[in-house]
C-alpha cells in the first residue's frame, strides 16, 4: 500500500516540484509545495524572504510548514532543496512519511537554473560557475538526501517510473 505522504527531496532545480505534481495525479493525491506555502503565509518569494528575514527565519518556516503536513494524507509534499539538512528534518520526513530523493545530474540542474534566473537564494546564477556552487551544495546536502527510503536518478524521471520505485520498494519490505 502506498504510505499516505510521501516527500520529495533533492537539490534546487531537481523537479521536485513538477514531480509532486505528476505523482500526485498518478495516486490521485494532493500535491503540496513547502516553498510555495511559505511564499503565501509571508506573501513574499523566497528570494524575497531569506532577503528580509533572514535564513534562520526561513528555516524555522520551512519547518514550521513541514510539520503541517504530518497531519494531512494521501499528499506528494515537494520540500524544499534544505529542508531535510536543518534542524531534525529528515528523520521527522521518514517517521512520517515516505521520502524519495530525486538525484537528478547536475548539469541538467544547471541547465534548469540558467532558464530560472533569481529564482533560488542560495545560488546566484550570475555569479559565473553555477556548477560549482551545485556541486558544493550536493556535498553538503547529500548526507541528508542519502537519508531517504527511495532514490531515483536519471535525466528525465516521470512519475510512473518513480511510482514503480516506490511500489518495488514497499514490495521489498513485504
Amino acid at each position: 500500500m502506498i504510505p499516505l505522504r510521501i516527500y520529495l527531496v533533492g537539490m534546487p532545480g531537481s523537479g521536485k516540484t513538477t514531480m509532486a505534481n505528476m505523482l500526485a495525479n498518478r495516486l490521485a493525491y494532493r500535491a503540496v509545495d513547502l516553498d510555495e506555502q511559505i511564499a503565501q503565509v509571508e506573501n513574499l518569494s523566497i528570494r524575497e524572504v531569506f532577503a528580509a528575514k533572514g535564513e534562520p527565519y526561513f528555516r524555522a518556516k520551512e519547518q514550521e510548514m513541514l510539520k503541517q503536513t504530518f497531519a494531512l494524507s494521501r499528499v506528494v509534499v515537494a520540500t524544499g532543496g534544505g529542508t531535510p539538512c536543518h534542524f531534525d528534518n529528515m528523520p521527522l520526513i521518514n517517521k512520517n512519511g515516505l521520502a524519495v530523493f530525486l538525484n537528478v545530474p547536475l548539469s541538467l540542474i544547471a541547465s534548469r537554473l540558467e532558464r530560472q534566473p533569481n529564482a533560488r537564494p542560495l545560488i546566484d546564477e550570475t555569479a559565473g560557475d553555477i556548477m560549482a556552487r551545485l556541486k558544493s551544495l550536493y556535498n553538503a546536502r547529500y548526507p541528508f538526501y542519502d537519508q531517504a527510503a527511495v532514490a531515483v536518478s536519471g535525466l528525465e524521471l516521470n512519475a510512473e517510473y518513480v511510482y514503480n520505485k516506490i511500489r518495488a520498494y514497499l514490495d521489498d519490505l513485504d
